[in-house]
Order: structure tokens, then sequence, then C-alpha cells
């Protein structure tokens, strides 16, 4: 095989690898995308891709404690349970369903934020593939410390 098009072969294959390992799970504000207002509602979304050649067939969804989720919005083709504290507030969802590889889908919500100016809330999530594969993004070394989170204003 000639160099050049051993390059360029090297060079694809490497290009799909990095366009593969950018696709994280974040979160997002429906007004600007990138901050909200410390103390107050804000709607959100969760968006998830599929990071990996399988389906996603579950979605842990882990609320900060100092957040408050106030609405769930349903979604087609997924269902959900909630897990609540001693107090009530919902402070983990868990959506099951079904999303083939290459697509992604976002899960709106609505929360309260903490009255803490400044700061960056950070969210836990934990996507199940179909082969029981469970990819976090929560921060660990394992996740490589990639975490949905939201910066407060």
């Amino acid at each position: 095989m000639n160099p050049i098009k051993s390059l360029s072969i090297a060079l694809l294959c490497g290009i799909g690898l990095f366009s593969q390992a950018q696709a994280h799970v974040t979160i997002r504000n429906f007004a600007n995308g990138v901050d909200s207002m410390s103390g107050k509602s804000d709607h959100f979304r969760l968006n998830v891709p599929t990071n990996r050649h399988q389906a996603i067939t579950k979605i842990e969804f882990v609320i900060p404690t100092e957040v408050k989720l106030l609405f769930i919005h349903p979604m087609p083709n997924w269902t959900y349970t909630t897990e609540k504290s001693s107090n009530g507030d919902i402070k983990k969802v868990v959506y099951t369903g079904r999303m083939e590889a290459g697509e992604y889908t976002a899960f709106p919500f609505i929360a309260k934020n903490p009255a803490t100016p400044d700061t960056t809330v950070k969210y836990q999530v934990y996507i199940t593939y179909e082969d029981g594969v469970v990819v976090p993004f929560d921060g660990s070394k394992e996740a490589k410390g990639y975490q949905p989170t939201i910066l407060l204003k």
C-alpha cells in the first residue's frame, strides 16, 4: 500500500474515533444553553447521545441534592420511574426505552436552582447499553472527568 493511502486511512480512522469520543451527555437550558440564574426555576434539557455502536436501553439521571426537580416531560417511546428522598423531593429519574446507535434524545425538565450564584451544579448520569455496559457521566476517573453541569449566575 502506498504511504499516502496508508496515512489517509489512518487519519480517517483517527477522526472517526475522535468524533465518537466527543459525544457526551450534557445539560443545557432552553434560554441560552450554558448558564442559569441561581435561586430561580429554569427549563433544561438532558442531551443524551449514543457513544457506542449499541442501542441505549436505560438512563439514570441523578438530581443534585441542592436542586429541586419540579417537572419531567414524558418522552415518546420512553417510560420513567422516580426515586424520592425522605422529604419527598425527586432524587433520581430512571428512563427505560431504546435509542439506536447514532441517535440522540433531549429529555426536557424544569428544576429550581440553588440560591448560590457563581457556582456550578453537577449532575450525574449513567447510561446502560443493550449489551449491559454502563457508562458513567459523573466526574469520576472512569468517566474521564466528564459530567453534565450548568453554571449558575
